[in-house]
């Protein structure tokens, strides 16, 4: 099967895969060409209908079962899940993360006033034009700034009476009332053909219902999974179950499955969300920075790469918040260790777990000068 794969950039990656393939083979072979490791799961593929509608392709079914049309098939490489770019551990991601949110304030889609334009327009002048570690602190700062944004990260649906923005924080309400739905407050989302309901609680704590009668069931389907998804992704620990091992069948497997019930003929996921927000960055923290051990042959031959590895290892000893210090604080009683005094002055919860902290003690890490040493031995 030939796929195109565009970045946010309009490059267009090649890919080939099997006839049966999933779209996650795609997402994967996209992402090691760019160099995605360990953070690939804050993307997905989008696809653009002839009607000009984007919708996300479903990562755990076959590919053939969710495009029309002939080869090659042409899919958008999107982020699906933003996050802080403290949170980002490495710079291909971060870049793309730039790129697309720099296209969108281009397109509009992303909402600014003058005064935030006036914030972000120095940082987006100076990543346009810089050079490596001045180009990376630029795009950090620029996607630090709209990150403050209102509709920043959100996934915008519009309906006939309705405008509706699934975001990092929950579910805003745009129309035809303004109003906001936390994902703490949501107690269960449903759909019915055209019809999606979603059961919260008010401030109250009375339990309200929310009924959007969507322009098709395909859009009421989106709806419905951009919910589930984002409130596992931000707000759960880890992926439910009940959201894993949703599925429907179609008329041939549900047939097959009056015989056999665990038959996978026709079987077809709602939901492809794999790993929640911490998840991914505690996995991502573990593939980056676990160290490799290897007999002295090996590291001979990789010896070139040593200056590299020891630079992501200055980075990775940075302030997660300033990005200019070194890490000196760890917060109680979480233990994380992730900024500089400095900044834990300033915070109330901890920027990992969202815990609140109670203590903030100095530690003495000796890895930056080891490493600064290396670096001069080289």
């Amino acid at each position: 099967m030939w796929c195109l794969v565009v970045q946010p950039s309009s490059v267009v990656l090649e890919i080939h895969v099997p006839a049966k393939a999933k779209g996650q083979e795609v997402l994967e072979k996209a992402c090691e060409q760019i160099g995605i490791r360990a953070e690939m799961d804050y993307f997905g593929l989008k696809q653009t209908t002839a009607k000009g509608e984007e919708f996300w392709l479903n990562l755990r079914n076959p590919i053939e079962r969710q495009v029309l049309g002939v080869q090659p098939f042409r899919f958008l490489l999107r982020v699906k899940f933003w996050v802080p770019p403290h949170l980002v551990l490495q710079p291909t991601t971060r870049h793309i993360m730039y790129t697309q949110m720099r296209q969108e304030l281009l397109d509009g889609k992303l909402e600014t006033s003058e005064e935030d334009r006036e914030c972000l327009s120095p940082f987006i002048n100076e990543a346009d034009s810089a050079l490596n570690i001045e180009k990376e602190k630029a795009e950090y700062w620029a996607l630090k700034e709209a990150s403050m944004l209102e509709g920043f990260g959100e996934e915008t649906y519009c309906f006939k009476n309705f405008k509706v923005g699934i975001g990092p924080n929950g579910v805003n309400i745009y129309q035809p009332e303004r109003k906001g739905i936390p994902y703490s407050a949501i107690r269960s989302a449903s759909n019915q053909r055209r019809l999606f309901q979603l059961v919260y609680l008010d401030e109250d704590h009375n339990d309200k219902t929310l009924e959007i009668k969507c322009d098709s069931n395909s859009s009421a389907s989106s709806l419905y999974r951009a919910v589930t998804e984002r409130h596992d992704f931000y707000s759960c620990d880890t992926v439910r179950g009940a959201v894993t091992s949703q599925y429907i069948r179609d008329l041939k497997g549900t047939i097959a499955s009056i015989f056999n019930e665990s038959t996978p003929l026709g079987k077809k996921y709602v939901f492809d969300l794999r790993l929640t927000c911490r998840e991914v960055h505690d996995n991502a923290r573990r593939a980056l920075y676990t160290p490799v051990e290897g007999n002295s042959s090996q590291s001979q031959s990789k010896k070139p790469n040593d200056n590299e590895t020891l630079k992501r290892l200055l980075r990775a000893t940075t302030c997660a918040v300033c990005m200019d210090q070194q890490m000196d604080t760890v917060f109680f009683p979480c233990g994380h260790v992730v900024c500089c005094a400095v900044c834990a002055e300033k915070l109330e919860t901890c920027p990992l777990c969202r815990a609140e902290v109670e203590d903030a003690r100095k530690v003495y890490l000796p890895t930056r000068e080891l490493a600064y040493e290396a670096l001069h031995t080289l």
